[in-house]
């Protein structure tokens, strides 16, 4: 394109933006004058300004991808994407956008961070794979480093048990991922992991499992964390805690996984009722009790265990309810 003839072509510009994000020099090696571009980035002006020498063809407020998109271009193009915004590249759900986007980029490139852009520079660059369109860190990898940022352990347990509990990942991969790292910032996620990898897959029951360690009344009462439950071959179930001594399941029953729906209500009260049905005492309790009302449901805990050995143990089989990467 001759100089001067960019301005009435303005869709060979469109075509070399991607997500409308384009970069100066680009602009500029398409016969846009540099003077022009930023002129043009001005309050009232056409385009914005979205990052050093990067550029959005359009005004208003950014898109979450227009904005990872200019954070990448910013980055150039050894950048990887990593934190929650890769997650949901992933197809992972949970977890609050933080509003920087966080990159990673190798240790040797001079890229600085900038307000709405955290750029880590790493000498442990992960293998970069396309997910969405997007150049992203593993799935492993993404998680890990936003959980090592963040300070409430609910929210660890969230993101940290959702692609196992969706059987995405293995707990071992995440594991292993906060062993390779730094030890900064990773007492949470450790601590979470050690839930998930003693059953818990979800952020209720992380709570539950810690809250039942918590309670000196529960020490001598053996339990276990998300097992599969059979009588004579015939499954009945995942439990999310067993008693194996009394034959007590003690089902968490979120409102996001049990009484989102009617058709959740309705699966719920009938896994209960296969329960019961082979001599099962079951008792669901809800995770908001947990730090709501945590003295109560310790009673009401108690006394369904006294309830359940007043009551013949049932014959049942169980086995650790394994998840296997897909």
């Amino acid at each position: 394109m001759r100089r001067g003839d960019w301005a009435h072509d303005a869709e060979a510009i469109r075509a070399e933006a991607v997500d409308t994000i384009i970069r100066v020099a680009v602009l500029v090696g398409l016969g846009v004058p540099a003077c022009t571009v930023y002129r043009r980035c001005r309050e009232d002006g056409p385009w914005t300004l979205m990052a050093p020498a990067t550029v959005r063809l359009g005004t208003g407020t950014p898109t979450r991808r227009q904005l990872v998109r200019a954070a990448l271009v910013y980055a150039g193009d050894r950048a990887a994407l990593t934190g929650l915004d890769a997650a949901r590249a992933h197809r992972l759900r949970r977890g609050v956008l933080p509003e920087p986007v966080h990159l990673l980029i190798p240790a040797a490139v001079k890229v600085q961070s900038i307000p709405g852009v955290r750029v880590e520079r790493t000498h442990r660059m992960p293998p970069v794979r396309e997910r969405d369109g997007l150049p992203v860190a593993p799935m492993e990898r993404c998680l890990v480093d936003a959980a090592r940022r963040m300070s409430s352990r609910s929210d660890v347990a969230a993101i940290l048990t959702e692609p196992v509990q969706r059987r995405m990942l293995l707990p071992s991969a995440l594991h292993a991922e906060v062993e390779a790292g730094s030890t900064r910032g990773s007492a949470l996620p450790r601590a979470v992991l050690r839930a998930i990898a003693a059953g818990a897959r979800s952020a209720a029951e992380v709570d539950f499992h810690d809250w039942w360690f918590a309670q000196p009344e529960l020490a001598g009462v053996a339990i276990l964390f998300n097992v599969r439950l059979s009588v004579g071959g015939v499954f009945l179930g995942i439990a999310d805690g067993y008693l194996p001594d009394i034959g007590a399941v003690l089902p968490v029953d979120s409102v996001e996984q049990h009484f989102m729906t009617p058709d959740q209500v309705i699966e719920t009260e009938r896994q209960h009722r296969r329960y019961r049905s082979v001599g099962l005492h079951v008792y669901g309790l809800r995770p908001g009790r947990i730090h709501g009302d945590s003295t109560g449901l310790l009673r009401d805990v108690l006394d369904a265990i006294a309830v359940a050995e007043q009551l013949p143990t049932p014959t049942v089989a169980w086995v650790p309810d394994l998840p296997r990467a897909t």
